[in-house]
């Protein structure tokens, strides 16, 4: 069982409401905090992680699958930054269940308003020189110190909830 902790524009947008009463989380890195976000490629939806800050992201015109892509996009991420597919799969297990929240961190909302800045700065990049790889994005924003991390990485904290070391580059 995962919550996906929605802002109320995403809500509104997703159709979703609230759960009055919250299960709790089983996956090990916790809950997922989503927003809309605008950029000149396209708006999308973003989720960041709450304990590692790590982030997702998908056009919002694919939002009919948001439970399916949100599972492929968090499970590629993982692989990219270098989980074993064993720890992936038992990672992403917990996302068989999906309940919808409310945002309750002003640390991550503020954390996802730096997100979405990068975002929308990597989408301004994009049209001026290649298409925006989502997958590039997210990689790329999993290696980015974070303040609010004490100036960490979000992939080395991930790592380190899931009990993984950094593979050798080869």
């Amino acid at each position: 069982m995962i919550t996906l902790r929605c802002t109320k524009k995403l809500q509104k947008f997703l159709g979703v409401v609230p759960a009055d009463l919250l299960e709790m989380t089983t996956a090990t890195l916790g809950d997922w905090y989503g927003n809309l976000i605008p950029t000149v490629s396209g708006d999308l939806i973003v989720f960041v992680n709450e304990k590692s800050l790590l982030t997702v992201a998908f056009p919002i015109w694919e939002s009919d699958n948001l439970a399916t892509l949100f599972r492929m996009r968090v499970a590629n991420l993982l692989g990219m930054i270098g989980i074993n597919p064993e720890i992936i799969a038992i990672e992403i297990s917990h996302f068989d269940q999906i309940q919808f929240s409310n945002t309750v961190s002003r640390r991550i909302l503020g954390s996802m308003n730096d997100i979405a800045w990068q975002y929308q700065t990597m989408a301004e990049e994009a049209v001026s020189k290649t298409d925006l790889s989502l997958s590039k994005a997210e990689l790329n924003l999993s290696q980015m110190p974070c303040k609010p991390l004490d100036y960490r990485f979000p992939c080395e904290i991930a790592r380190e909830f899931l009990g993984a070391k950094k593979k050798n580059a080869s």
